[in-house]
């Protein structure tokens, strides 16, 4: 099989190990490989039965063993637009091969979506809508387990909280300062504020009933519901991919995230009403109860871009140049006024009373 491999049309970023290791995992299916092509984290492999995703998972069996049970479950709820495993020639859906798990599903001929436009936007939350509606019920086999995040929002917001007092702490112990450093510093007050706030939506909402209701449910989130994972075809049609990251949550999680990621794009600058279409599109096909939509403010008012960009400085110490940093700091600083009147537009609309004078103190503009 290696030899074969060596022969056929492939791309030259797969190098000869990866080449010795494809080889491997393809002599398992029953197909005839034509041509391999390396496309994100995945390999689309040219067969003479057609084109096939094959999903390389480090330290992931897992992960790929959870993605094969949802998809199953998904496809006998009448769900048509997630890919379905191909088997291997002995009937099995994913290869273990030392601590890396492969798979195989059928490939999608489509391309990422765009956040581009509002329309669209909402067909995405259409599909997510339907896609937490065919994920219920989920039951995850007893052989392995598959994360809650259900009962630890409020856990994981006081987390990030702490974390951005401590980048305080850290920035004041640096004995060089860029200019990056002293305006985030300036800024911390102002966002820590912020995720106070979405603390306390959280603590006067009815959050710890629906955690009970959602145990019970067994609802299964993406967790990366983001333009990478969504793909449309040539007849407009959409699909989501890669379930690797999926875990039992309330669906607002994903939604939340899925606005959070858009409305803090330079374009849109928390523009609500872009934010009410996209939540018409999700209730009509999956209505919200005046809680979740509670659940739904407190995860957009919390500071995650600005937490994540200090964890990025401070934590993992990512080696970007300053300008870069500049820049992510600056859009999120232009953002602040736009997303406080984003939370009051929320909050008025929606019927929520909750007290924002929290946001008197704006701190330091650029």
């Amino acid at each position: 099989m290696l030899s074969e491999i060596s022969e056929i049309k492939c791309n030259p970023e797969i190098n000869k190990r990866e080449r010795a290791i494809l080889a491997d995992v393809l002599s398992h299916y029953d197909f005839r490989v034509e041509s391999i092509d390396k496309v994100r984290s995945a390999y689309k492999i040219g067969t003479d039965k057609g084109c096939f995703c094959l999903k390389r998972v480090t330290n992931g069996y897992e992960k790929a063993n959870k993605s094969y049970h949802i998809m199953k479950h998904l496809k006998e709820n009448g769900c048509d637009y997630i890919a379905e495993y191909f088997y291997t020639k002995e009937g099995k859906p994913i290869i273990k091969r030392k601590n890396t798990a492969f798979y195989i599903t059928y490939w999608i001929e489509g391309s990422e979506v765009s956040f581009s436009s509002p329309d669209e936007m909402q067909r995405y939350s259409e599909l997510l809508a339907d896609f937490h509606n065919k994920s219920k019920g989920f039951k995850s086999p007893k052989r392995f387990k598959i994360r809650s995040h259900i009962k630890k929002w409020r856990k994981t917001f006081t987390r990030y909280l702490s974390e951005l007092v401590k980048y305080k702490d850290g920035i004041d112990r640096l004995k060089l300062k860029a200019e990056f450093d002293y305006i985030y510093l300036s800024n911390i007050d102002y966002f820590r504020r912020e995720a106070e706030l979405a603390i306390k939506i959280l603590d006067h909402s009815k959050y710890n009933e629906l955690c009970e209701y959602y145990v019970n449910e067994g609802n299964i989130c993406h967790d990366s519901y983001y333009y990478q994972n969504i793909l449309v075809d040539r007849n407009n049609k959409l699909y989501i991919v890669d379930l690797e990251s999926c875990q039992y949550d309330i669906p607002m999680s994903d939604l939340g995230k899925m606005i959070r990621r858009i409305l803090s794009k330079k374009k849109y600058k928390w523009d609500f009403d872009l934010c009410r279409k996209i939540i018409d599109g999700y209730c009509k096909i999956r209505p919200m109860s005046k809680e979740e939509y509670e659940l739904l403010l407190a995860i957009l008012v919390f500071p995650h871009k600005f937490w994540k960009l200090g964890k990025k400085r401070y934590v993992k110490k990512k080696r970007w140049d300053e300008r870069r940093y500049m820049k992510k700091l600056k859009r999120l600083l232009r953002n602040k006024d736009y997303k406080t009147e984003f939370i009051y537009c929320y909050t008025n609309f929606y019927g929520i009373n909750m007290d924002c004078d929290i946001f008197d103190g704006r701190g330091d503009r650029i």
